[in-house]
């Protein structure tokens, strides 16, 4: 959009907000066309366009600013399932590796990184962290692995961006199946 590319070199302050809100009246008039033509996809496109040019309408280093550039990582402002699913796996490899180093106990033996431990005893204690991870983040909790010392307090943090994604995903995968 030329109003978009304009502002981003705009000479005064003034200038870059008059041309950013004229290009998002413009892509939510596009959006508004093309949602009447029952063409979603391109709507969803626009739509994307519009949140990113209002966020760079709010003052620089504000909270609304941040968050709404949280929500445009984490899910495309709603048009993007595929960013919850790939912020989702990062989360459960982040956390299993935390599991891996921290450790985890599984019927009294702890399963953790040991410098002594060969490669296949490792790979195997990963892999437990791992399955802890998937069973922490979906909140399944089977119990039959379960958390040692530091790892409570990752655990804990897991469930709840993990209860929290999922909702995400949820959302996300609704807007885009119910146009």
């Amino acid at each position: 959009m030329l109003q978009e590319q304009q502002a981003e070199v705009a000479a005064t302050e003034e200038e870059r907000q008059d041309l950013y809100q004229q290009a998002e009246e413009i892509y939510r008039h596009l959006r508004k066309v093309f949602e009447t033509e029952g063409l979603f996809q391109k709507a969803g496109y626009f739509f994307e366009r519009e949140m990113v040019v209002r966020r760079k309408q709010m003052p620089k280093w504000s909270a609304p600013r941040l968050f709404s550039k949280l929500v445009d990582l984490f899910c495309g402002y709603g048009e993007q399932p595929l960013r919850v699913i790939v912020f989702s796996n990062i989360i459960i490899l982040l956390f299993a590796m935390l599991y891996f180093v921290s450790g985890v106990s599984f019927a009294g033996e702890q399963l953790a990184y040991r410098s002594g431990s060969g490669l296949e005893q490792n790979a195997t204690a990963f892999l437990d962290s791992l399955y802890f991870s998937v069973v922490t983040f979906t909140t399944l909790g089977y119990g039959d692995i379960t958390p040692l010392g530091l790892s409570r307090l990752f655990a804990a943090c897991e469930a709840l961006m993990g209860s929290f994604t999922l909702a995400l995903f949820v959302v996300v995968f609704v807007k885009k199946m119910t146009r």
